[in-house]
């Protein structure tokens, strides 16, 4: 199903006029937490992006690694793209290694994710460019087709469509977090590239395969091609 949803959302990136009718948007802040259900500490950083995915002004997303799995339990929502992308990140954020739980903020700053005082602060810091970053907008234009358009600027990015469920549970039986029922928030599904930006104005449409047993939503991240900053993000439910 991944690759077969990742070829339909390629063929659909169809760069279009900006025209249209836009709702005003936002400029959240984007909170990656790269966690496992093998990880013993990453329960409380699970339940605070749980806290973070009620707010309107921030866009999180929580990225299952499979490198846990080793260990005795199998993630049922780890991918290997979570995980490769928490390794894209670290020359970046200058760390030599990966961790969980791990809260990348906007693709500038990591904490470790269940440290709620130093989340807060680099959400803060992140905030405090809001105004340099896109006001990106995304609208459904019919089931499972969605439009997106962002404003020209400066600096060139590559644009990702998340994929992800709002609300999901589980039954850890094996590993350090045996006999725990978890439950866990906007866990990513799918993450793929649709489209580069090169700084300017640009509106597209993608088709979105959604999932008809679970509620959902996609977030749109468009990030720096080097540095991997975000440059400006929005999310809608499903």
């Amino acid at each position: 199903m991944r690759a077969v949803l990742a070829r339909t959302l390629l063929a659909a990136a169809g760069l279009l006029a900006a025209a249209g009718a836009w709702a005003d948007a936002s400029k959240p802040v984007v909170v990656e937490l790269f966690t496992s259900q093998g990880c013993s500490s990453c329960p409380p950083a699970d339940r605070i992006l749980g806290h973070l995915a009620d707010r309107d002004d921030v866009v999180a997303l929580g990225f299952h690694v499979n490198y846990w799995d080793r260990l005795g339990w199998p993630d049922p929502f780890a991918t290997q793209a979570g995980t490769d992308r928490q390794y894209a990140y670290s020359p970046v954020l200058g760390r030599r290694n990966v961790y969980t739980p791990q809260m990348v903020i906007d693709g500038r700053y990591d904490v470790v994710g269940f440290n709620a005082e130093r989340i807060k602060v680099a959400i803060a810091q992140a905030e405090a460019t809001s105004a340099s970053r896109l006001a990106v907008r995304l609208e459904w234009r019919g089931p499972g087709l969605l439009g997106y358009a962002l404003p020209a600027g400066q600096g060139g990015a590559r644009v990702h469509l998340v994929r992800f469920a709002r609300k999901l549970d589980q039954e850890i039986e094996r590993g350090e977090n045996a006999g725990r029922h978890l439950d866990y928030s906007n866990v990513v599904r799918e993450i793929v590239e649709v489209a580069e930006w090169d700084g300017a104005a640009m509106e597209g449409e993608l088709a979105v395969e959604t999932a008809q047993d679970e509620a959902g939503g996609v977030a749109l991240l468009v990030q720096d091609k080097f540095n991997l900053r975000m440059l400006g993000a929005a999310k809608l439910d499903f």
